[in-house]
Parts: C-alpha cells; sequence; structure tokens
C-alpha cells in the first residue's frame, strides 16, 4: 500500500511539474511541429520516428486515411515523390492549445505551391494549387518528448470565407472552453 501512494504522489507531482512549465511544453510542441514541417520543405520522410508515435493516424485532404507509422511514412513519402515533387510547403500561423496533461492540439496554417494531382503527371489541364491548408495535429508526451499521434488537413477555400457565420477575429469568438 505505501508503494501505490508513493507512486500516486510521484505521478502527481510530475505532472504538476509538467503543467507549471507550459511555456517549455509549448516550445517543445512548436519545434516537433517544425521538425515535421522541414520534411514536408525537403520531401524526405524517413526520420519520421524522431516525432511520431507508432501507432499516429493521418487523414488527407481528399480523405485518405493512413493508420500506422509505417504506412503515414510510406504514403508521404510517395505523395512527395509524385504529386508533390518539387512542390514548396510555407508553414504559416500556428497555434498551440493544452486539453489534458500531455495532450496537445495544433492548429497551423500552411500554403502549398501548384501541383499536378494525383500523380504528379501534368496532363495539360490538371494543375492545382496554390492552395492554402489549414492542419489540425494532436500532439501527446511520451517520455518527455512531444510526438505526433493524429494529424487531419482540410484545403481553405477562399471562396468559402465569406460565407463563414464564426466572426473572422478569434479574439471576438467566445471561448468556449
Amino acid at each position: 500500500m505505501k508503494t501505490c501512494l508513493l507512486s500516486l504522489s510521484l505521478l502527481l507531482a510530475a505532472s504538476r511539474a509538467l503543467a507549471q512549465n507550459p511555456a517549455a511544453d509549448e516550445a517543445a510542441i512548436r519545434q516537433t511541429v517544425a521538425h515535421m514541417t522541414t520534411n514536408w520543405q525537403n520531401h524526405q520522410f524517413a526520420d519520421m520516428a524522431a516525432y511520431t508515435t507508432p501507432d499516429v493516424g493521418w487523414v488527407n485532404i481528399v480523405g485518405m486515411y493512413w493508420r500506422g507509422r509505417v504506412q503515414v511514412q510510406q504514403a508521404h513519402q510517395h505523395i512527395f515523390d509524385a504529386m508533390f515533387k518539387g512542390v514548396a510547403f510555407t508553414p504559416g500561423e500556428t497555434s498551440v492549445r493544452a486539453v489534458a496533461p500531455g495532450v496537445a492540439v495544433v492548429t497551423m496554417y500552411c500554403h502549398v505551391g501548384a501541383f499536378y494531382p494525383p500523380d504528379g503527371v501534368n496532363r495539360g489541364t490538371n494543375k492545382e494549387g496554390d492552395t492554402n491548408d489549414l492542419l489540425t495535429l494532436v500532439l501527446v508526451q511520451r517520455r518527455g518528448q512531444w510526438l505526433l499521434t493524429a494529424g487531419q488537413n482540410t484545403v481553405v477555400r477562399a471562396s468559402a470565407q465569406p460565407n463563414n457565420p464564426a466572426a473572422s477575429d478569434p479574439a471576438q469568438v467566445a471561448d468556449q472552453h
């Protein structure tokens, strides 16, 4: 019983210590996201294990759902070798929100250069882009490191924005938490 209570006390103390340094956690989360966006920019995903959980999931902009680090890494490498070959990716505004101890949600805008979907071949009329995307990323803290465990990418349709029923200024939107 004493061992159980001691373990529980240590666990609670550790969780409080993490909660007391949100700036350090946010910096570490942003570093993980920067590592991911560097891979998008250099089109190389061999080191994806450095910033993802083994069971990472990813939903891409056309609804493909990739499960597990191996599949997510292979799928990213394939599309970046084909339809995104030579395409520039520029990260934009990023926000980080802690949702529970050791869990954070990141939203990030990313500008994607023009590309030829789905296979990267120019067929004369199939070029898409430039696009602005909005990503939702879920990161978890494992053994002191922040890792991506889920991601989803949405193309922001500029033509839809005038009909957005929410205020365009986030400061004007009431906090729902």
